[in-house]
């Protein structure tokens, strides 16, 4: 899967220049010795399971939070790919990045695709979490048809804050690099980084906007101009997707779920649940193992 994807011209996409997904199915991976040439720049983040690899003579072996940028023009080989591998996967052009960056944000992106970073970070639990919410979000931009064609503008803003918050982790590694962004695009990220800390026990709008020091109606007004959704549906979004990944495990009770996630009662939380997904934290379960 990940070889065919490594080879898709990105031209040919609907999204012309970007391709995102997200694989839970990395089973039938090629692996060989053999190298080729990356095309495009390409950003993974290791969900579970490991990934080995050969990048421009070096070896790397990802695991659970894992992250790389792949540089184009550099020889990769897929060495090893684990049956649990789940990943994050982004790449995209050089002529995508002139078109959709602003000015200060394709700094970043000519930082990755000018081949200099090669480094494997492994990241702490918070910044994982924010990366993937952002992948989440360019994920589902570019696969719903039904919006496809008119979000230009959120693609551009979606892939600004993937670049931005990815410069800042390799920020760590690179001491002479200034980050520059717009002031609404700095209090997203801001949210985003306070949301992956409080997610679970604080469900309110207000928690989030007293601790940016700004009104509640001007951070979801500039959170949803920045991202295209409100600040209650990416908290809702967020406590969705913890709670799916935690029913994979068929050792956690609902009773643990509600309570881990913040909820009053464990009736609270299956409303909560069946809302948002059209069916019961059990019968969702349930339909894991068919």
């Amino acid at each position: 899967m990940i070889m065919t994807l490594l080879h898709i011209d990105l031209n040919e996409l609907p999204v012309r220049g970007l391709d995102v997904q997200i694989l839970k199915d990395c089973t039938h991976t090629n692996v060989s010795d053999e190298a080729f040439l990356i095309n495009n720049t390409v950003v993974l983040l290791i969900k579970s399971g490991s990934l080995r690899i050969s990048f421009q003579g070096v070896f790397l072996e990802l695991f659970a939070h894992d992250l790389v940028v792949l540089s184009k023009g550099a020889p990769l080989a897929i060495l090893y790919a684990d049956p649990q591998l789940k990943l994050f996967y982004l790449s995209f052009s050089a002529a995508f990045a002139i078109e959709n960056c602003n000015k200060r944000a394709l700094l970043d992106a000519f930082y990755f695709l000018s081949g200099k970073s090669v480094e494997k970070v492994s990241l702490d639990l918070k910044s994982s979490l924010v990366i993937s919410l952002i992948y989440k979000l360019m994920y589902q931009v570019n696969s719903d048809r039904a919006i496809r064609y008119v979000a230009t503008e959120l693609q551009r803003i979606s892939f600004n804050l993937f670049l931005y918050e990815l410069r800042c982790i390799y920020g760590h590694f690179v001491s002479d690099y200034h980050l520059n962004f717009t002031r609404n695009e700095n209090l997203t990220i801001q949210f985003l980084n306070i949301l992956a800390i409080h997610f679970k026990e604080q469900h309110n709008v207000k928690f989030y906007a007293g601790v940016l020091y700004v009104t509640p109606g001007h951070l979801n007004k500039v959170v949803k101009h920045t991202t295209g959704k409100s600040v209650k549906k990416i908290l809702e979004e967020t406590l969705i997707m913890e709670a799916k990944n935690a029913l994979e495990d068929d050792q956690i009770t609902i009773n643990f779920l509600s309570e881990y996630l913040g909820f009053n009662c464990p009736s609270a939380f299956s409303t909560f649940f069946k809302k948002h997904v059209g069916k019961s934290p059990t019968v969702y379960r349930s339909s894991l193992s068919k």
